[in-house]
């Protein structure tokens, strides 16, 4: 599918303009090719937005990336979803007796297929959509410390917020 197919039926201004968006920060940014379809797939995956995550899963195929590597893209946004909620719930809460370990197991980030930067960078995507104060901190500090650009952290990060906009134009569209 190529991206005018997945955005044929855009018509309004905001549409377009995150359709510009969309290929702007997917086609030609500081992520690689692969890792924008990772990235896409973890935030279409955590927006429940099938037309992003088939296009994205379509993307990556193309790309030579494997099932299992596609796999732990939807694995990130469903651990991260855990993740994000926990620690946004502590850090609202703001009790001592809630700063102990999480307990929670996810052993899809000990050793993950895509390696250690591209997980982080999903990892970053996912909460910025869900919105982790803690998470996004963390994440972001680890990739810089991982020695990834602030220029690509920032791409990913305006690819993770148009996603989530692009989410909202298409749940109109099916509407419509």
């Amino acid at each position: 599918m190529s991206l005018d197919t997945l955005f044929d039926r855009f018509e309004t201004t905001t549409q377009k303009d995150l359709k510009l968006n969309f290929n702007k920060f997917f086609s030609d940014s500081q992520l690689s090719p692969k890792e924008a379809g990772l990235i896409t797939l973890a935030c279409a995956e955590t927006t429940n937005c099938k037309e992003l995550s088939d296009f994205a899963a379509e993307h990556l195929k193309a790309q030579g990336s494997s099932a299992e590597e596609i796999a732990e893209a939807k694995d990130a946004a469903a651990i991260m979803g855990v993740m994000n909620m926990y620690y946004r719930f502590r850090s609202y809460v703001e009790k001592e007796d809630y700063k102990k370990p999480a307990g929670l197991r996810m052993n899809v980030m000990a050793r993950p297929l895509n390696g250690k930067e591209t997980f982080e960078m999903m990892a970053l995507a996912v909460s910025i959509i869900n919105g982790c104060h803690d998470c996004i901190k963390s994440h972001e500090a680890s990739l810089v410390k991982l020695g990834i650009a602030e220029d690509k952290i920032h791409d990913l990060a305006r690819l993770s917020a148009t996603i989530k906009g692009l989410e909202a134009c298409f749940r109109h569209t099916r509407a419509a």
